[in-house]
Protein backbone atom coordinates (compact mmCIF):
# COMPACT_ATOMS: atom_id res chain seq x y z
CA UNK A 1 0.00 0.00 0.00
CA UNK A 2 1.38 3.50 -1.19
CA UNK A 3 0.20 5.38 1.87
CA UNK A 4 -0.23 4.89 4.91
CA UNK A 5 -3.83 4.95 6.69
CA UNK A 6 -5.11 4.15 9.84
CA UNK A 7 -7.78 2.11 10.97
CA UNK A 8 -11.23 2.83 9.25
CA UNK A 9 -13.89 3.76 11.71
CA UNK A 10 -17.05 3.71 9.99
CA UNK A 11 -20.29 4.45 11.37
CA UNK A 12 -23.35 3.09 9.77
CA UNK A 13 -26.36 4.39 11.43
CA UNK A 14 -29.20 2.62 10.55
CA UNK A 15 -32.38 4.90 11.96
CA UNK A 16 -35.78 5.48 10.82
CA UNK A 17 -35.95 7.48 7.21
CA UNK A 18 -36.79 10.87 8.67
CA UNK A 19 -33.01 10.21 10.03
CA UNK A 20 -30.57 11.87 7.54
CA UNK A 21 -27.53 13.14 8.39
CA UNK A 22 -27.92 16.97 7.35
CA UNK A 23 -24.55 16.36 4.92
CA UNK A 24 -25.85 13.54 2.82
CA UNK A 25 -25.47 13.91 -0.84
CA UNK A 26 -28.82 12.57 -2.46
CA UNK A 27 -29.90 11.17 -6.27
CA UNK A 28 -32.79 11.03 -8.11
CA UNK A 29 -33.22 7.08 -8.16
CA UNK A 30 -32.11 6.95 -11.75
CA UNK A 31 -30.00 3.81 -10.93
CA UNK A 32 -32.09 0.61 -9.76
CA UNK A 33 -28.97 -1.86 -8.31
CA UNK A 34 -25.61 -1.35 -6.81
CA UNK A 35 -22.96 -3.53 -5.86
CA UNK A 36 -19.37 -4.52 -5.34
CA UNK A 37 -18.47 -7.93 -5.73
CA UNK A 38 -15.20 -10.09 -6.29
CA UNK A 39 -16.11 -11.51 -9.88
CA UNK A 40 -19.03 -11.38 -11.56
CA UNK A 41 -21.75 -12.60 -8.83
CA UNK A 42 -24.07 -11.82 -6.91
CA UNK A 43 -23.70 -14.22 -4.27
CA UNK A 44 -23.59 -13.25 -0.65
CA UNK A 45 -20.00 -14.74 -0.09
CA UNK A 46 -18.64 -12.69 -3.12
CA UNK A 47 -19.76 -9.17 -2.35
CA UNK A 48 -18.51 -6.41 -0.67
CA UNK A 49 -20.11 -4.58 1.76
CA UNK A 50 -21.22 -0.72 0.64
CA UNK A 51 -21.50 2.03 3.05
CA UNK A 52 -24.25 2.79 3.18
CA UNK A 53 -26.49 0.12 2.16
CA UNK A 54 -27.72 0.82 -1.36
CA UNK A 55 -30.57 3.12 -1.69
CA UNK A 56 -30.46 5.08 -5.44
CA UNK A 57 -31.40 8.11 -3.59
CA UNK A 58 -28.28 8.21 -1.86
CA UNK A 59 -25.67 9.43 -4.35
CA UNK A 60 -21.96 8.90 -2.43
CA UNK A 61 -20.83 5.38 -1.21
CA UNK A 62 -17.36 3.87 0.68
CA UNK A 63 -16.06 -0.05 0.10
CA UNK A 64 -13.29 -1.65 1.78
CA UNK A 65 -11.35 -4.47 0.37
CA UNK A 66 -9.13 -6.76 2.33
CA UNK A 67 -5.04 -7.11 1.90
CA UNK A 68 -3.82 -8.93 -1.63
CA UNK A 69 -6.93 -7.60 -3.45
CA UNK A 70 -6.04 -5.18 -6.58
CA UNK A 71 -9.71 -5.43 -8.59
CA UNK A 72 -13.23 -5.18 -7.98
CA UNK A 73 -16.75 -5.94 -10.54
CA UNK A 74 -19.05 -3.13 -10.04
CA UNK A 75 -22.59 -3.97 -10.71
CA UNK A 76 -24.39 -0.84 -12.34
CA UNK A 77 -28.33 -1.86 -13.23
CA UNK A 78 -29.99 1.23 -14.50
CA UNK A 79 -33.45 2.30 -13.53
CA UNK A 80 -34.71 2.48 -17.01
CA UNK A 81 -33.63 -0.21 -19.51
CA UNK A 82 -33.29 2.54 -21.92
CA UNK A 83 -31.21 4.62 -19.66
CA UNK A 84 -27.10 4.47 -20.31
CA UNK A 85 -24.81 4.20 -17.43
CA UNK A 86 -21.32 5.11 -17.42
CA UNK A 87 -18.48 3.85 -15.29
CA UNK A 88 -15.63 6.18 -15.40
CA UNK A 89 -16.36 7.90 -18.90
CA UNK A 90 -17.02 3.73 -20.29
CA UNK A 91 -20.53 2.68 -20.89
CA UNK A 92 -21.55 -0.39 -19.29
CA UNK A 93 -24.33 -1.64 -20.60
CA UNK A 94 -26.87 -5.31 -20.59
CA UNK A 95 -25.40 -6.86 -23.90
CA UNK A 96 -21.75 -7.04 -23.16
CA UNK A 97 -20.74 -6.76 -19.50
CA UNK A 98 -24.60 -7.68 -18.28
CA UNK A 99 -24.13 -4.04 -16.32
CA UNK A 100 -20.48 -5.40 -15.14
CA UNK A 101 -17.73 -2.86 -14.58
CA UNK A 102 -14.12 -3.96 -13.81
CA UNK A 103 -12.09 -1.68 -11.82
CA UNK A 104 -8.33 -2.03 -11.24
CA UNK A 105 -8.12 -0.89 -7.58
CA UNK A 106 -5.81 1.08 -5.27
CA UNK A 107 -6.12 2.78 -2.23
CA UNK A 108 -8.30 5.76 -2.15
CA UNK A 109 -9.69 5.09 -5.58
CA UNK A 110 -13.26 6.69 -6.72
CA UNK A 111 -15.22 5.23 -9.51
CA UNK A 112 -17.87 8.18 -11.20
CA UNK A 113 -20.86 6.34 -12.06
CA UNK A 114 -23.40 8.65 -14.38
CA UNK A 115 -26.68 8.06 -15.31
CA UNK A 116 -27.84 9.56 -18.66
CA UNK A 117 -31.63 9.04 -20.42
CA UNK A 118 -32.25 8.36 -23.90
CA UNK A 119 -31.32 11.84 -25.16
CA UNK A 120 -27.91 11.76 -23.38
CA UNK A 121 -29.17 13.87 -20.67
CA UNK A 122 -27.17 13.66 -17.44
CA UNK A 123 -29.60 11.99 -14.96
CA UNK A 124 -27.81 11.50 -11.76
CA UNK A 125 -23.80 10.54 -10.76
CA UNK A 126 -23.20 7.85 -7.99
CA UNK A 127 -19.40 7.87 -6.90
CA UNK A 128 -17.57 4.33 -5.13
CA UNK A 129 -14.33 5.18 -2.91
CA UNK A 130 -12.29 2.36 -2.08
CA UNK A 131 -9.83 1.69 0.63
CA UNK A 132 -7.42 -1.24 0.50
CA UNK A 133 -5.85 -3.29 3.67
CA UNK A 134 -2.57 -4.25 3.85
CA UNK A 135 -0.53 -7.20 5.72
CA UNK A 136 1.04 -4.27 7.52
CA UNK A 137 -1.97 -2.20 8.32
CA UNK A 138 -3.63 -2.30 11.93
CA UNK A 139 -6.42 -5.09 12.99
CA UNK A 140 -7.67 -3.04 16.06
CA UNK A 141 -11.29 -2.72 15.80
CA UNK A 142 -12.35 -0.21 18.64
CA UNK A 143 -13.86 2.85 19.16
CA UNK A 144 -11.98 5.12 21.69
CA UNK A 145 -14.93 7.32 22.71
CA UNK A 146 -18.17 7.85 21.96
CA UNK A 147 -20.72 10.76 23.05
CA UNK A 148 -24.00 12.80 21.83
CA UNK A 149 -25.52 15.91 22.25
CA UNK A 150 -29.19 17.68 21.63
CA UNK A 151 -29.50 20.54 19.57
CA UNK A 152 -30.92 22.92 22.37
CA UNK A 153 -31.05 26.44 21.31
CA UNK A 154 -30.64 28.00 17.67
CA UNK A 155 -26.36 28.00 17.81
CA UNK A 156 -25.76 25.45 20.71
CA UNK A 157 -25.97 21.59 21.86
CA UNK A 158 -26.19 20.20 25.08
CA UNK A 159 -24.46 17.06 26.17
CA UNK A 160 -26.76 14.43 27.00
CA UNK A 161 -25.88 11.62 29.14
CA UNK A 162 -25.48 8.25 28.13
CA UNK A 163 -26.64 5.75 30.87
CA UNK A 164 -23.38 3.99 31.22
CA UNK A 165 -19.57 4.92 31.13
CA UNK A 166 -17.70 4.27 27.30
CA UNK A 167 -15.88 1.10 27.27
CA UNK A 168 -14.41 -0.10 24.22
CA UNK A 169 -16.07 -3.78 25.12
CA UNK A 170 -19.59 -2.36 25.98
CA UNK A 171 -21.15 -2.33 23.05
CA UNK A 172 -24.84 -1.49 23.79
CA UNK A 173 -25.91 2.45 25.07
CA UNK A 174 -28.56 4.26 25.35
CA UNK A 175 -30.28 7.69 26.15
CA UNK A 176 -33.50 9.41 26.07
CA UNK A 177 -34.35 12.86 25.10
CA UNK A 178 -37.38 15.14 25.24
CA UNK A 179 -39.21 16.56 22.38
CA UNK A 180 -37.82 20.32 21.41
CA UNK A 181 -38.27 22.54 18.10
CA UNK A 182 -35.08 21.00 16.17
CA UNK A 183 -35.35 17.58 16.15
CA UNK A 184 -31.82 17.53 15.81
CA UNK A 185 -28.23 15.45 17.59
CA UNK A 186 -25.24 15.69 16.96
CA UNK A 187 -22.86 12.16 17.37
CA UNK A 188 -19.05 12.60 18.65
CA UNK A 189 -17.27 8.99 17.49
CA UNK A 190 -13.43 9.13 17.71
CA UNK A 191 -11.31 5.57 17.23
CA UNK A 192 -8.52 4.83 18.78
CA UNK A 193 -5.88 5.93 16.09
CA UNK A 194 -6.30 9.32 16.15
CA UNK A 195 -5.73 9.09 12.50
CA UNK A 196 -8.68 7.44 11.57
CA UNK A 197 -11.57 7.67 9.16
CA UNK A 198 -15.12 7.85 10.67
CA UNK A 199 -18.24 7.67 8.43
CA UNK A 200 -21.46 7.99 10.04
CA UNK A 201 -24.52 7.09 7.65
CA UNK A 202 -22.31 7.03 4.55
CA UNK A 203 -20.24 10.21 5.39
CA UNK A 204 -16.97 10.29 6.24
CA UNK A 205 -16.38 13.61 9.18
CA UNK A 206 -13.82 16.35 8.97
CA UNK A 207 -14.35 17.32 12.07
CA UNK A 208 -15.25 15.42 15.37
CA UNK A 209 -18.46 14.76 14.65
CA UNK A 210 -21.61 15.12 12.68
CA UNK A 211 -25.16 16.05 13.10
CA UNK A 212 -28.41 13.97 12.38
CA UNK A 213 -32.16 14.53 12.87
CA UNK A 214 -34.26 12.20 14.65
CA UNK A 215 -37.83 11.31 14.99
CA UNK A 216 -40.52 10.99 18.24
CA UNK A 217 -39.64 7.15 19.58
CA UNK A 218 -37.18 4.89 19.55
CA UNK A 219 -33.74 5.87 17.12
CA UNK A 220 -31.50 3.05 17.05
CA UNK A 221 -27.98 3.72 15.39
CA UNK A 222 -26.07 0.52 14.42
CA UNK A 223 -21.76 1.65 14.80
CA UNK A 224 -19.61 -0.86 12.56
CA UNK A 225 -15.66 -0.27 12.85
CA UNK A 226 -13.65 -1.55 10.36
CA UNK A 227 -10.10 -1.98 10.89
CA UNK A 228 -7.17 -0.83 8.72
CA UNK A 229 -6.96 -4.24 7.18
CA UNK A 230 -10.78 -3.81 6.29
CA UNK A 231 -11.27 -7.48 7.54
CA UNK A 232 -11.58 -7.25 11.15
CA UNK A 233 -14.73 -5.12 12.77
CA UNK A 234 -16.38 -4.47 15.97
CA UNK A 235 -20.63 -3.50 16.31
CA UNK A 236 -22.12 -1.20 18.61
CA UNK A 237 -25.71 -0.04 19.15
CA UNK A 238 -26.79 3.87 20.73
CA UNK A 239 -30.10 3.76 21.05
CA UNK A 240 -32.27 7.07 21.48
CA UNK A 241 -35.35 7.69 22.94
CA UNK A 242 -37.00 10.91 21.50
CA UNK A 243 -40.13 11.83 23.05
CA UNK A 244 -42.10 14.39 24.25
CA UNK A 245 -42.96 12.73 27.13
CA UNK A 246 -40.74 13.45 30.48
CA UNK A 247 -37.84 10.69 29.78
CA UNK A 248 -36.26 10.70 33.49
CA UNK A 249 -34.26 8.32 32.88
CA UNK A 250 -33.08 8.44 36.23
CA UNK A 251 -36.58 6.70 37.68
CA UNK A 252 -35.65 3.13 36.63
CA UNK A 253 -31.98 2.76 38.04
CA UNK A 254 -29.87 4.42 41.08
CA UNK A 255 -27.85 7.38 39.71
CA UNK A 256 -27.73 11.00 40.38
CA UNK A 257 -28.93 13.47 37.07
CA UNK A 258 -27.38 16.69 38.97
CA UNK A 259 -24.43 17.50 40.90
CA UNK A 260 -23.36 20.86 41.96
CA UNK A 261 -20.43 22.06 44.71
CA UNK A 262 -20.75 25.44 46.43
CA UNK A 263 -18.33 26.82 49.00
CA UNK A 264 -19.14 29.13 52.02
CA UNK A 265 -19.68 32.23 50.14
CA UNK A 266 -22.07 30.14 47.44
CA UNK A 267 -20.06 30.75 44.52
CA UNK A 268 -19.60 27.59 42.36
CA UNK A 269 -17.40 25.05 43.15
CA UNK A 270 -16.21 23.60 39.13
CA UNK A 271 -15.80 19.91 38.72
CA UNK A 272 -13.72 18.42 36.46
CA UNK A 273 -14.82 16.60 34.17
CA UNK A 274 -18.15 18.32 33.59
CA UNK A 275 -20.53 16.55 35.26
CA UNK A 276 -22.13 14.12 33.10
CA UNK A 277 -24.78 11.05 34.92
CA UNK A 278 -22.76 8.32 33.63
CA UNK A 279 -18.73 10.09 34.99
CA UNK A 280 -18.53 8.86 38.40
CA UNK A 281 -15.28 10.23 39.66
CA UNK A 282 -14.63 14.24 39.78
CA UNK A 283 -12.03 16.15 40.99
CA UNK A 284 -11.61 20.40 41.84
CA UNK A 285 -9.40 22.37 43.40
CA UNK A 286 -9.63 25.94 45.79
CA UNK A 287 -7.76 28.10 47.25
CA UNK A 288 -6.47 28.38 50.45
CA UNK A 289 -9.29 30.64 51.86
CA UNK A 290 -11.87 28.29 50.54
CA UNK A 291 -13.27 26.77 54.23
CA UNK A 292 -16.20 25.00 53.29
CA UNK A 293 -17.94 23.28 50.61
CA UNK A 294 -21.38 22.09 50.23
CA UNK A 295 -23.40 19.58 47.70
CA UNK A 296 -26.71 19.39 45.89
CA UNK A 297 -27.93 16.36 43.89
CA UNK A 298 -30.95 15.12 42.06
CA UNK A 299 -32.07 10.94 41.60
CA UNK A 300 -35.08 9.73 40.70
CA UNK A 301 -38.02 9.04 42.72
CA UNK A 302 -37.53 6.14 45.26
CA UNK A 303 -33.77 6.75 45.17
CA UNK A 304 -31.51 7.79 48.47
CA UNK A 305 -28.43 9.54 48.31
CA UNK A 306 -25.43 9.01 51.38
CA UNK A 307 -22.53 11.77 51.19
CA UNK A 308 -19.83 9.60 53.73
CA UNK A 309 -22.18 7.44 54.67
CA UNK A 310 -24.57 10.43 55.95
CA UNK A 311 -28.05 10.55 54.12
CA UNK A 312 -28.91 13.33 52.50
CA UNK A 313 -31.87 14.36 51.16
CA UNK A 314 -33.10 14.63 47.11
CA UNK A 315 -32.92 18.13 45.66
CA UNK A 316 -31.76 19.84 48.71
CA UNK A 317 -28.31 21.82 49.55
CA UNK A 318 -26.18 19.56 52.22
CA UNK A 319 -24.74 21.22 55.39
CA UNK A 320 -21.09 22.82 54.60
CA UNK A 321 -18.21 20.32 55.00
CA UNK A 322 -15.06 21.66 56.17
CA UNK A 323 -12.10 21.48 53.94
CA UNK A 324 -8.57 20.84 54.84
CA UNK A 325 -5.32 21.47 52.81
CA UNK A 326 -4.26 19.23 50.56
CA UNK A 327 -6.88 16.27 49.21
CA UNK A 328 -10.46 16.24 50.61
CA UNK A 329 -12.67 12.91 49.73
CA UNK A 330 -16.37 12.36 49.45
CA UNK A 331 -17.75 9.31 48.76
CA UNK A 332 -21.33 9.31 47.23
CA UNK A 333 -23.21 6.26 47.34
CA UNK A 334 -27.11 6.35 45.51
CA UNK A 335 -29.50 3.36 45.57
CA UNK A 336 -32.95 2.50 44.77
CA UNK A 337 -35.52 1.92 47.62
CA UNK A 338 -37.13 -0.99 45.85
CA UNK A 339 -34.00 -2.53 45.13
CA UNK A 340 -31.15 -2.46 47.25
CA UNK A 341 -28.48 -4.40 44.92
CA UNK A 342 -28.81 -1.24 42.68
CA UNK A 343 -26.03 0.33 43.93
CA UNK A 344 -23.78 3.55 41.77
CA UNK A 345 -20.72 4.90 44.01
CA UNK A 346 -19.57 8.33 42.67
CA UNK A 347 -16.58 10.10 44.50
CA UNK A 348 -15.56 14.08 44.39
CA UNK A 349 -12.07 15.02 45.09
CA UNK A 350 -11.72 18.43 46.45
CA UNK A 351 -7.57 19.83 46.60
CA UNK A 352 -7.04 22.70 48.84
CA UNK A 353 -4.17 24.47 48.67
CA UNK A 354 -1.77 25.05 51.48
CA UNK A 355 -1.80 28.40 52.96
CA UNK A 356 2.52 28.09 52.59
CA UNK A 357 3.26 26.52 49.41
CA UNK A 358 6.03 23.78 50.77
CA UNK A 359 7.36 20.98 48.63
CA UNK A 360 9.59 17.77 49.16
CA UNK A 361 11.47 15.32 46.52
CA UNK A 362 8.95 12.15 46.72
CA UNK A 363 11.08 9.24 48.35
CA UNK A 364 7.95 6.42 47.88
CA UNK A 365 8.54 3.52 45.39
CA UNK A 366 5.80 3.25 42.24
CA UNK A 367 4.80 0.03 40.63
CA UNK A 368 3.47 -0.05 37.38
CA UNK A 369 0.88 -3.14 37.01
CA UNK A 370 3.78 -5.58 39.29
CA UNK A 371 6.76 -4.00 37.55
CA UNK A 372 8.77 -1.28 39.63
CA UNK A 373 9.23 1.93 38.23
CA UNK A 374 10.81 5.21 39.01
CA UNK A 375 8.73 7.46 40.74
CA UNK A 376 9.96 11.55 40.05
CA UNK A 377 7.66 13.32 42.09
CA UNK A 378 7.28 16.28 44.67
CA UNK A 379 5.44 15.89 47.76
CA UNK A 380 2.89 18.59 48.90
CA UNK A 381 1.01 18.50 51.26
CA UNK A 382 1.01 14.84 51.68
CA UNK A 383 -0.30 14.28 47.83
CA UNK A 384 2.24 13.41 44.91
CA UNK A 385 2.63 16.03 42.13
CA UNK A 386 4.49 14.62 38.85
CA UNK A 387 5.25 15.63 35.16
CA UNK A 388 2.85 14.86 32.43
CA UNK A 389 5.93 13.56 30.30
CA UNK A 390 7.24 11.09 33.03
CA UNK A 391 4.00 9.80 33.80
CA UNK A 392 3.36 9.63 29.75
CA UNK A 393 6.41 8.01 29.30
CA UNK A 394 5.62 5.37 31.95
CA UNK A 395 1.74 4.44 30.67
CA UNK A 396 3.03 4.16 27.20
CA UNK A 397 2.41 0.62 25.61
CA UNK A 398 -0.44 -0.02 28.34
CA UNK A 399 -4.11 0.39 27.43
CA UNK A 400 -3.82 3.55 29.91
CA UNK A 401 -1.70 5.52 27.25
CA UNK A 402 -1.59 9.32 26.38
CA UNK A 403 -0.11 11.73 24.21
CA UNK A 404 0.62 15.22 24.60
CA UNK A 405 0.47 18.11 23.12
CA UNK A 406 0.27 21.96 23.08
CA UNK A 407 -1.88 24.48 21.41
CA UNK A 408 0.03 27.68 21.04
CA UNK A 409 -3.13 29.85 19.80
CA UNK A 410 -4.23 28.89 23.75
CA UNK A 411 -1.75 28.12 25.23
CA UNK A 412 -3.26 24.98 26.58
CA UNK A 413 -1.44 21.82 27.14
CA UNK A 414 -3.57 18.65 24.91
CA UNK A 415 -4.14 15.35 26.85
CA UNK A 416 -5.42 12.52 24.08
CA UNK A 417 -6.10 9.47 26.21
CA UNK A 418 -5.12 6.43 23.89
CA UNK A 419 -3.11 8.30 21.61
CA UNK A 420 0.80 7.46 20.97
CA UNK A 421 3.67 9.18 23.34
CA UNK A 422 6.63 10.92 21.68
CA UNK A 423 9.17 10.94 23.92
CA UNK A 424 11.84 13.97 23.88
CA UNK A 425 14.54 12.70 26.23
CA UNK A 426 14.20 14.53 29.43
CA UNK A 427 11.63 11.83 30.85
CA UNK A 428 12.00 10.50 34.35
CA UNK A 429 14.88 12.86 35.01
CA UNK A 430 15.89 12.65 39.14
CA UNK A 431 14.69 15.81 40.56
CA UNK A 432 16.33 18.28 42.93
CA UNK A 433 14.73 20.22 46.10
CA UNK A 434 13.13 23.00 44.69
CA UNK A 435 13.18 26.85 44.81
CA UNK A 436 9.88 28.12 43.23
CA UNK A 437 6.81 27.41 43.66
CA UNK A 438 3.48 28.34 42.55
CA UNK A 439 -0.26 27.67 41.60
CA UNK A 440 -0.61 26.44 37.99
CA UNK A 441 -2.85 28.34 35.79
CA UNK A 442 -2.14 26.73 32.14
CA UNK A 443 -5.33 25.31 30.62
CA UNK A 444 -5.20 21.43 29.79
CA UNK A 445 -7.77 19.84 27.54
CA UNK A 446 -8.09 15.71 27.99
CA UNK A 447 -9.73 14.47 24.45
CA UNK A 448 -10.30 18.25 23.10
CA UNK A 449 -12.80 19.28 26.40
CA UNK A 450 -11.08 21.37 29.01
CA UNK A 451 -10.39 19.76 32.51
CA UNK A 452 -9.06 21.17 35.54
CA UNK A 453 -6.17 19.43 37.53
CA UNK A 454 -4.77 20.62 40.45
CA UNK A 455 -1.09 21.35 39.16
CA UNK A 456 1.98 23.55 40.36
CA UNK A 457 5.00 25.21 38.58
CA UNK A 458 8.01 24.66 40.15
CA UNK A 459 11.31 25.46 39.07
CA UNK A 460 9.50 26.32 35.61
CA UNK A 461 7.79 23.47 34.95
CA UNK A 462 4.23 22.15 35.72
CA UNK A 463 3.61 19.31 38.20
CA UNK A 464 -0.02 18.17 38.10
CA UNK A 465 -1.73 15.63 41.01
CA UNK A 466 -0.91 12.00 40.19
CA UNK A 467 -4.57 11.08 41.59
CA UNK A 468 -6.09 13.81 40.12
CA UNK A 469 -4.42 12.21 36.35
CA UNK A 470 -5.32 8.63 37.78
CA UNK A 471 -9.18 10.22 38.00
CA UNK A 472 -9.46 11.54 34.72
CA UNK A 473 -7.52 8.57 32.67
CA UNK A 474 -9.16 6.20 34.67
CA UNK A 475 -6.41 3.71 36.09
CA UNK A 476 -5.98 2.08 39.50
CA UNK A 477 -3.98 3.91 41.71
CA UNK A 478 -3.18 2.78 45.27
CA UNK A 479 -0.92 2.66 48.03
CA UNK A 480 0.95 -0.43 50.00
CA UNK A 481 1.44 1.21 53.36
CA UNK A 482 4.05 -1.57 54.00
CA UNK A 483 6.25 -1.36 51.19
CA UNK A 484 5.79 2.84 51.11
CA UNK A 485 4.66 2.39 47.14
CA UNK A 486 2.40 3.66 45.08
CA UNK A 487 0.89 0.82 42.83
CA UNK A 488 -0.74 2.22 39.39
CA UNK A 489 -2.92 -0.53 37.96
CA UNK A 490 -4.00 0.01 34.36
CA UNK A 491 -6.66 -3.00 33.71
CA UNK A 492 -8.31 -1.35 37.52
CA UNK A 493 -10.60 1.91 36.89
CA UNK A 494 -10.45 4.65 39.70
CA UNK A 495 -11.77 4.46 42.70
CA UNK A 496 -11.49 7.28 45.24
CA UNK A 497 -10.18 4.89 47.90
Amino acid sequence: MKKFFAILLVISLLITSSNIAFASSSADKSLNKLSVSKSKSTSSSKVYDLFPEFDPKVADYYVFLPEDTDSAYLYVKPDNSKYKVYCDGKEVNDDDDYYYYKKNISNKDVVKIVVRDRDDNKLDTYTVTFFCGDKNDNDEAYLDSLSMREKSDKDSYSKVSLDKDFDKKEKDYKVSIKQNDYDSVRIYAEARDSKAHVIINGIIMDDDYLDFKVSKGKNEFKITVIAENCEDSQKYTLTVNYDSKDTDTQKAEAVISSLSVKDSSGNTISLSPVFNAGKKNYTANVGNHIQTASFFMTAGTNAKIFLNNTELNNSTWSQNYTLNEGPNNFAITVYLTSDSYDIKNYSVSIYKHAKKLESLVSVQNLNLNGTAKQLNAYNISGSNFVKLRDIASILSGTNKQFSIGYNEATNAISLLSGGYYTANGQENKPLKPSKDIMISIQPVTLDNQATTMTAYNIDGNNFVMLRDLALLLNFGLSYNSATDTIQITTSSNYSIN
